[in-house]
């Protein structure tokens, strides 16, 4: 019941976010990217107790989010210092 719970609030939220943001005409795909992280890991931590298995899953996935989130905002704070980035 917890983990359909968890889906069916993560549905909802970025449904809500894209079609806002989208809404709004924000085309950097950073900006998504980043606020799907941050909805993902908001609902990930407040839905417990998930089942052992999922909670291997949800490791994983946080993860990856968290490290394309960071290779996003580290380009974006180099760039914003005028850092030459290949």
């Amino acid at each position: 019941m917890v983990l359909k719970r968890l889906l069916i609030t993560q549905l909802v939220l970025y449904t809500v976010v894209i079609a806002f943001l989208a809404y709004l005409g924000v085309d950097d795909f950073a900006i998504y990217i980043s606020l799907v992280t941050l909805i993902y890991l908001v609902t990930i931590i407040t839905a417990h107790p998930l089942p052992p298995g999922t909670r291997r899953v949800a490791n994983v996935v946080t993860a990856v989010l968290v490290a394309v989130f960071l290779y996003f905002a580290i380009t974006r704070i180099l760039q914003i210092l005028g850092v030459a980035f290949i």
